[in-house]
């Protein structure tokens, strides 16, 4: 596959992810577990993009979006790099640390179109004061359709065109410390990003649990699956636990209304 089919093949389901995302407000498919998994298997390398969807949304898991303006693109943040490991043969950690500065840097292209939607919110509001439904449903249709999806796709494809074969140049050139630097880097972009999801969802009462999973990780060697396991049981038995002192509760409540009435 050229590196023109490869740019056009994924600007074409970057474009159609967009409008299902649009259309149906499916928060997951631009994230990187599923966005890296899908250019792996358009690549013909299903099992590296996969890897790498799993390391970058181990980082975008504790970015989140504040005010509508992202911090980093993860969709953006993901192609590029996958594509770059599966066409080019380049390193991996060197690319997964290039993720975020990407991301951020194509982001720029959500906040030069967002305008655009801005300034339609007058058309809709005159549109809908005249009852003017056709007019109205029409300039909707072209935002869905044109608008919103067309310049990141554009864009996506450009950079992946003009932009992933020159960056062997520049790799080629990094002396050998510098690339361990960034295998380094991508290691501990992980680390943060578990460590700033970590801070938001941070309790006391439920803190326990992560010194528990650190241990039977580090000192017991279980794998990630079988302490997801024993996390998941322990969810369920709270769950149902914290539903029975809820609905008892609630009963006693009634009970004592009903006593009260009486």
């Amino acid at each position: 596959m050229s590196m023109f089919q490869t740019a056009m093949t994924l600007a074409i389901a970057n474009y159609f992810w967009c409008l299902l995302d649009n259309f149906f407000a499916w928060d997951a498919t631009w994230r990187p577990l599923f966005f890296g998994w899908l250019t792996g298997l358009l690549l013909g390398d299903m099992h590296t993009g996969l890897i790498m969807g799993a390391k970058l949304e181990a980082l975008y898991m504790g970015i989140s979006s504040i005010g509508g303006v992202q911090a980093s693109d993860a969709c953006f943040g993901t192609v590029f790099p996958v594509t770059w490991v599966i066409t080019q043969g380049a390193n991996m950690d060197a690319a997964l640390a290039l993720a975020v500065p990407i991301g951020t840097l194509l982001d720029y292209v959500n906040r030069l179109t967002s305008p655009i939607g801005v300034a339609l919110l007058g058309v809709y509001e005159k549109q809908a004061a005249e009852n003017n439904q056709k007019k109205y449903t029409f300039i909707h249709w072209i935002y869905m359709l044109v608008v919103a999806p067309l310049p990141r796709t554009i864009v996506l494809f450009l950079v992946i065109y003009l932009g992933v074969g020159k960056l062997d140049v520049l790799t080629g050139s990094m002396p050998e410390w510098l690339l361990n630097g960034l295998g380094v880097s991508s290691g501990m972009l992980t680390a943060v990003g578990f460590g700033i999801l970590t801070s938001m969802i941070w309790s006391p009462k439920l803190g326990v649990f992560f010194f528990v999973g650190f241990a039977m990780a580090e000192f017991m060697g279980l794998p990630t699956i079988a302490i997801a396991i024993f996390a998941l049981a322990i969810a369920i038995f709270y769950f149902i636990m914290d539903h029975k002192i809820i609905t008892s509760a609630g009963t006693k409540v009634e009970a004592k209304d009903e006593e009260d009435l009486f």
